[in-house]
């Protein structure tokens, strides 16, 4: 060993001092994490302005989402079926004003029902397939007000289809709405996560569900003979959806669009933290 090569007790001693010098009490938290108050709640100016939980803005665009998409859904799901005999007697009718001598088999017309029950299925898988296209094109916003333009042409094809007498408008009507179902099922609790704040999103994503069965219960109810389910009003039922289209174009206004689809899809980080704050405050319409 030369004779300028630090001693062995100085290199220790050099050592020591260092880690001495880093090492921090470890009861000491606020050393450790400043952020932190000592019973592990974060102080009051370092909580997030942006997560303030459950807010009336939040509620209206939880209501707006599901309104004219899981409404749709859980009426129309139930709706049918009470008035059954009514529009097979409507499809026998239709068939004998266009062809007074022929005689359409009992089965033939349950077959026509089966196909407007059916088609509604049909439409939904259509529409979920094109759910992510559109939603990522026009927004979460933009995809439901075009929701709504198709269950609106569905519930009023649905409606005129007894008064010009042609099941062929009743069944095309169901196909539209069974397009609406199928995209509202995608977009709504697409847009319910983005705006939720993170504790909250369990709990608000379930409402669509919750939609669903709350309006398959009052279809039931307004499908019976005595309410809306009669001879001559069983175009009324099907088609009185129409109103949950209205209430979400008008509740749409007041909501924000989704803070996500702004910042990564518009590249707008200043709209995306507007409608984070916007969750917290009513907004403005058309905004």
């Amino acid at each position: 060993m030369t004779s300028d090569s630090p001693s062995s007790a100085n290199l220790l001693a050099n050592t020591n001092s260092t880690l001495s010098s880093g090492i921090r009490d470890p009861n000491d938290v606020s050393t450790v994490l400043p952020d932190v108050q000592s019973d592990n709640t974060p102080s009051p100016e370092h909580v997030s302005t942006s997560d303030k939980g459950m807010t009336s803005t939040l509620l209206l665009a939880v209501l707006a989402a599901i309104s004219g998409t899981s409404f749709h859904f859980g009426y129309a799901s139930g709706v049918i079926n009470a008035p059954q005999d009514f529009i097979e007697s409507f499809i026998n009718e239709t068939n004998h004003r266009r062809d007074p001598d022929t005689k359409v088999s009992a089965s033939t017309v349950t077959l026509i029902f089966s196909l407007a029950v059916s088609v509604f299925a049909l439409g939904g898988m259509v529409g979920g397939l094109f759910g992510g296209f559109i939603t990522e094109r026009l927004g979460r916003k933009g995809g439901m007000y075009l929701n709504t333009v198709v269950s609106f042409v569905a519930c009023v094809l649905m409606f005129i289809s007894k008064p010009i007498h042609s099941y062929e408008v009743l069944i095309i009507g169901r196909f539209f709405l069974g397009l609406a179902c199928g995209y509202g099922s995608s977009v709504a609790p697409t847009y319910i996560n983005e705006v939720s704040p993170v504790r909250l999103r369990g709990t608000l994503g379930a409402s669509f569900q919750l939609g669903i069965v709350i309006l398959l219960f009052v279809s039931q109810v307004m499908s019976l003979e005595q309410v809306l389910g009669s001879q001559d009003k069983w175009h009324y039922a099907l088609s009185l959806p129409i109103v949950f289209s209205v209430l979400q174009v008008i509740l749409l206004l007041f909501v924000p669009e989704s803070p996500k689809y702004l910042l990564l899809k518009k590249n707008s980080p200043e709209d995306a933290e507007k409608g984070i704050v916007d969750r917290t405050v009513f907004v403005r319409p058309f905004c």
